[in-house]
């Protein structure tokens, strides 16, 4: 008694660290915002859209000139799929990024250093952080002096976040504060953002400003996926180079990628090329590896109410097999014993157990419906 008590308990004990492991899995992977561009250009379209991200060494030039070149191919890929732009909405939507340290100045004290990144395309498509204040900056803008603030730069600067059309001096050129947005808070972003107080502006500004450093280190797209494989082929068919890094944000967390993760553990952190990855993709890495060490814990915790399922399963087969014709033939006389009952009182009959009847001429009648 004691140890089938023990058992129960151990079963139960794991059958609620494995409903603990999901719970958790799904508390990481959900708040990523930055990989869930797919859904967000799709809508309730119904389609079939991929996210892409690529990354590049300091190795590769891959400029704006570069971006047009990629459009072209893709534009191709879709032509030669029959899939065509209708008026109004396009197939297809991309961004670009680089990254640089500047020295800002406000109206509090003396000028010091941030993280700038210069975005082009729909940035804020694909990173939708939270605006504070103001508005993200826009592929539609004019103006290319337009700066988005993260929260900690605004209040260094000025002492409040609500300070969209100010101005502030980046490397003594003047801008304005189009919006003052908050960095992402989930449990990966909050790990994987160590850069301090940045900002955001548009990449002709970061090229102006960097010069011949300015380099675009990632680019991101959503696309058309009808056919599992399609997107991914077609913007590696676009891109290419050695070193270059290309994932399928869209497909990272399934389970299929998760165990492909446990199966190159160690491997990951080994690079060998000058890719430095910004804080986003980070961010969805960290989270990788913390699922696929969540997995792992959660085929612990079900192998053992798994394989008691099966012993206890086993044993039930076996109980059956043996014991089941008498099983069966008990509840075959159970029935007739109650229909035959029935059939008495229904029927004027004495009392069950008289010799006014024969209880197998009754059960006969009965079992041929009459």
């Amino acid at each position: 008694m004691i140890k089938r008590i023990i058992i129960i308990a151990v079963n139960a004990l794991c059958l609620i660290a494995f409903i603990v492991c999901i719970s958790v899995s799904a508390s990481i992977r959900n708040p990523l915002r930055t990989q869930q561009a797919a859904s967000a250009w799709g809508g309730q379209s119904g389609e079939r859209f991929a996210q892409l991200s690529v990354f590049f060494p300091e190795t590769v030039d891959f400029d704006e000139d570069s971006i047009r070149h990629v459009h072209a191919s893709i534009d191709k890929s879709l032509l030669d799929a029959s899939l065509e732009s209708i008026p109004g909405r396009n197939l297809y939507t991309d961004a670009w990024s680089g990254e640089g340290i500047v020295t800002v100045a406000g109206t509090r004290g003396a000028p010091f250093s941030a993280k700038a990144i210069g975005v082009g395309g729909d940035f804020f498509l694909f990173h939708p952080l939270f605006l504070r204040d103001g508005s993200y900056l826009s592929p539609t803008d004019v103006m290319r002096d337009r700066v988005v603030l993260d929260e900690e730069l605004a209040w260094r600067l000025f002492g409040s976040v609500r300070v969209a059309g100010f101005e502030i001096l980046i490397e003594n050129r003047p801008f304005i504060i189009a919006g003052v947005a908050s960095r992402e808070s989930d449990f990966a972003s909050s790990v994987a953002y160590d850069d301090g107080a940045g900002l955001f502006m548009s990449f002709e500004a970061f090229s102006i400003l960097f010069e011949d450093d300015a380099r675009i280190s990632s680019y991101e797209i959503v696309m058309p996926d009808p056919v599992t494989g399609f997107a991914l082929n077609s913007l590696t068919e676009a891109i290419s180079g050695p070193g270059i890094y290309i994932v399928e944000n869209s497909a990272r967390f399934t389970l299929e990628n998760t165990f492909a993760a446990i199966g190159s553990f160690g491997e990951r952190s080994m690079k060998t090329d000058a890719i430095v990855f910004p804080y986003w993709e980070n961010a969805a890495r960290y989270a990788e590896d913390w699922l696929a060490l969540l997995l792992v814990l959660s085929l612990v915790f079900i192998v053992f109410p798994v394989v008691c399922g099966i012993i206890y399963l086993v044993i039930l087969i076996r109980f059956l097999i043996k014991h089941g014709k008498d099983i069966v033939s008990y509840l075959i006389k159970r029935h007739d014993k109650r229909a035959y009952e029935k059939y008495v009182l229904e029927h004027g009959y004495d009392e069950p157990g008289s010799d006014n009847y024969d209880v197998d001429d009754i059960i006969n009648e009965v079992r041929n419906g009459n």
